[in-house]
């Protein structure tokens, strides 16, 4: 009995420590900032002097991602356009793409989208739109802890990720990271002014948001539970084993 709970404990937990999909965070560190990219004008840029020396938020999508990512750009484009801070003057904002297939063109259609969305004055360079080969995308990805699995089904090429911005400071160290796909404007003003002070936080909330994957036969994005499935499974089967363990040192 003993022997097949132990068993089963170990296979849940191995099925599940093989997907890496997920946020490890990493404040305090220093995203490499000679990285090169190519932005939504199709110029060679680096990431230092996209953000030029201002608190600058992060997040990694991908342009023609009609699941997680489109919610949660369109969500960022709503909080910028209630944030209480000066576009461009206090803060920049990153969008790089991780399908290194993305064009400069698929990033300035991605742009003008969401720009169009925003009421008040917003100076367009203030958000940047990059994409770049697999090399830089892994290496500015790894740098944040931001794991992503590439997955092609039926002919369809789509990606696993989680949902979540990062804050950076003016100096590029990570300060915090701001999970799911909704931003309340405090929130991220108190993030960016702590960015501009090299203030490190933790994040409070751990609940990760991941993206929809494409179901050819229904022709819909349908959202990955086996993480959430796998998680719940393995700690009733723990919560069971301590249970029995405990039970057992009574009778003793």
């Amino acid at each position: 009995m003993w022997k097949f709970l132990i068993l089963i404990i170990l296979l849940i937990y191995n099925s599940f420590a093989k997907e890496d999909v997920g946020m490890y965070e990493k404040q305090g560190q220093t995203i490499p900032l000679e990285l090169q990219f190519t932005n939504e004008y199709n110029n060679k840029i680096s990431l230092k002097e996209v953000i030029e020396n201002k608190p600058t938020i992060l997040s990694i999508n991908y342009f023609k991602c009609t699941g997680l990512c489109s919610p949660q750009l369109h969500s960022l484009a709503f909080t910028l356009d209630k944030l209480d801070l000066k576009p461009y003057i206090d803060y920049k904002v990153i969008t790089v793409s991780m399908e290194p297939k993305d064009t400069p063109k698929d990033a300035l259609e991605k742009k003008q989208e969401l720009l169009k969305t925003i009421k008040k004055s917003f100076i367009p360079q203030t958000w940047s739109f990059l994409t770049s080969n697999q090399e830089t995308i892994d290496s500015i990805t790894n740098s944040v802890g931001f794991k992503y699995k590439k997955r092609i089904k039926d002919g369809v090429v789509d990606y696993l990720h989680p949902g979540l911005l990062i804050i950076i400071s003016p100096q590029g160290k990570i300060t915090r990271y701001l999970n799911g796909i909704e931003y309340l404007p405090f929130d991220l003003k108190l993030a960016l002014l702590e960015a501009t002070k090299e203030e490190i936080r933790p994040t409070i909330a751990k609940t990760l948001l991941y993206c929809f994957a494409y179901d050819a036969k229904s022709k819909t994005y349908v959202f990955q539970a086996e993480k959430v499935v796998g998680s719940f499974i393995f700690a009733v089967v723990l919560i069971f084993f301590i249970f029995l363990v405990r039970g057992g040192r009574k009778k003793g």
